[in-house]
């Protein structure tokens, strides 16, 4: 039983005739009756009794013309949806990042992005990173924008740049006199510590306070950057957190500076497997590249010697 059989059987069954049919699907009639003489052969009973060089269906042809049309009505509302989704322009971005890249890089994204695209519907989710590892596998987003994740299936990834991490202190620290802050400075001082489900993700932070660990006191533990600087705005501990919040934090008296040894961390573009880059989405890929182009203070595309 082929498709184009049970086709030229619907035909018949909604034009009445072979020549109908045949015209329907761009064949001859003699095509036609082919096709019928095949799919009875494959089914094991007749279709159609021929009477006087007319086709009248069986008992057994309209019931089995019932599942047919059931299938076929079935496959032109996919081929609808096909169609609609072929030819609409996307009318949601769906976008999933930490909650300091949402209060920094995509404000200066989406400002970009609005221009090309002023009617579509933006969606921010702000996450953790299991939260936007789960969004991605399960397609619920069309992209994130953060730290580069772990390689994992079901998400691909594009670098944007290497941000530096820098020290952070409400501005009447004493520290905020140094132009340069480094792991010895923090003696004495309470640090903020990141607490995360995967503390070995920030084995590169941890390595550079590791020299004075039992010197300074760890009794502020963070899981966003944005609670981070709020606690030093505070006054109630510095920290050395990524370099994005600071711009927000910088209105309530956080000061920044360079830390030594220098911390980089690379963030990435991530999507889900396979998923359509259509153009608003390649579009909005291009405006986060150009905020983060215009964050040279921040962002570097390769690492310096």
């Amino acid at each position: 039983m082929k498709f184009r059989q049970i086709e030229a059987f619907r035909y018949i069954m909604l034009r009445g005739t072979t020549a109908a049919a045949a015209a329907e699907m761009h064949v001859t009639q003699p095509a036609v009756s082919r096709l019928i003489s095949d799919l009875e052969h494959s089914l094991g009973f007749l279709l159609f009794e021929r009477r006087k060089g007319r086709l009248h269906p069986t008992h057994e042809a309209a019931e089995f013309f019932r599942s047919v049309e059931e299938s076929f009505l079935g496959l032109e509302k996919l081929q609808s949806v096909a169609a609609h989704i072929r030819t609409r322009a996307p009318k949601e971005l769906k976008i999933a990042s930490t909650s300091a890249i949402a209060s920094t890089l995509l404000p200066l994204a989406l400002s970009e992005h609005k221009k090309y695209f002023p009617n579509e519907r933006i969606v921010v989710h702000t996450d953790g990173m299991a939260e936007i590892v789960m969004k991605l596998q399960t397609n619920s987003v069309d992209l994130a924008v953060g730290l580069q994740l772990p390689q994992l299936s079901g998400i691909e990834q594009e670098f944007i740049g290497n941000a530096r991490f820098v020290f952070a202190a409400r501005h009447d620290h004493p520290l905020t006199r140094k132009s340069v802050i480094t792991a010895e400075d923090l003696i004495g001082e309470s640090v903020l510590t990141v607490l995360d489900s995967n503390p070995t993700y920030w084995s590169k932070l941890s390595q550079a306070l590791e020299p004075v660990e039992t010197k300074v006191s760890k009794q502020l533990f963070i899981d966003t950057s944005h609670t981070g600087y709020s606690m030093i705005a505070a006054g109630l501990a510095v920290g050395v957190l990524e370099p994005f919040a600071a711009r927000v934090w910088a209105a309530n008296g956080v000061v920044t500076r360079p830390f030594e040894p220098a911390i980089y961390y690379p963030y990435n573009l991530a999507y889900p497997t396979n998923t359509r880059h259509h153009k608003s989405l390649h579009s909005f890929t291009e405006s986060i590249k150009n905020a983060a182009k215009s964050m040279p203070e921040i962002f570097e595309e390769e690492l310096q010697e």
